[in-house]
């Protein structure tokens, strides 16, 4: 029987329950973070869970038991081999309407499931709408309000893509429906900034280390859509896949075997 972790205690998945004044699900008011789990650790556990807390003192919203949460990720997943955990964290059951109690701790919980081997590449395609907004806190902050990311991904299915290519505000690349983005040219990489409501990534902050110790560069920057198309290479990077090359934009293929590609392939599976 699959087990979670729900407000400090271990419930069996078809047993737990939710109250229907549960303000995470009646209006998205938390955040979340997924991991993976590896070997009996949680990989990155530091990274996630400091960009966890930052989104908990915007949404002031207590933060739970660190060392609880970590606890009950690693014995979720214990037997699975490679698995992902969710950790997602509401305000709690104080129904619906604009306001709330601030500071208090909601309601915590963990899940986990086992990992799927990631594709050998994913295939894009660019969605114009929703557009991302910098200012925005879902830019900043990994949010439990998705829809206009499951929205692109929808559209994206609809082109017989992979994933969806999601533009900022003001027409530049800003993110992979659910993984950062990255481009190549030359021996240089390249990701989306904050002005393109690139939300900041783990992997691309583990990454971005790699890079620096192993003198490789790595920059942020703007770029449209269109000088995306002509890039030598691209590929897109979650916590749960790790790197994996973009094939094709909207039918423009990609080099998926790009010297540097594999060689950040390797550098991200060893980075912390």
């Amino acid at each position: 029987m699959a087990m979670v972790w729900l407000n400090g205690r271990f419930v069996e998945a078809e047993a737990a329950r939710l109250s229907i004044s549960e303000r995470g699900f009646l209006l998205g008011d938390g955040a979340f973070e997924t991991m993976r789990l590896e070997g009996g650790r949680l990989r990155r556990w530091a990274r996630h869970r400091a960009r966890l807390a930052r989104a908990l003192d915007v949404l002031e919203i207590a933060p739970p038991d660190w060392t609880g949460v970590q606890g009950a990720a690693i014995h979720l997943g214990a037997g699975q081999g490679e698995a992902v955990v969710r950790l997602t964290i509401s305000r709690g059951p104080h129904g619906p309407g604009m306001t709330a109690p601030s500071g208090a701790e909601g309601t915590v919980l963990v899940t986990a499931r086992a990992r799927l081997s990631p594709p050998e590449s994913v295939t894009l395609a660019r969605i114009d709408a929703p557009r991302r907004e910098p200012s925005s806190l879902v830019s900043r902050h990994k949010l439990t309000q998705y829809a206009d990311l499951l929205h692109a991904r929808r559209l994206a299915l609809g082109a017989e893509a992979d994933m969806a290519l999601v533009l900022a505000s003001d027409g530049s690349v800003s993110c992979a429906d659910s993984a950062s983005v990255f481009w190549i040219r030359g021996d240089q990489v390249f990701t989306p900034g904050a002005a393109s409501a690139a939300l900041p990534g783990t992997t691309l902050a583990a990454l971005d280390q790699a890079c620096e110790d192993a003198g490789i560069a790595l920059k942020t920057a703007a770029v449209s859509a269109q000088d995306f198309a002509g890039v030598d290479a691209a590929f897109v990077a979650n916590a749960v896949m790790g790197i994996v090359p973009v094939a094709a934009l909207d039918g423009r293929r990609f080099n998926t075997a790009h010297p540097l590609l594999a060689r950040l392939i390797e550098m991200e599976r060893a980075a912390e």
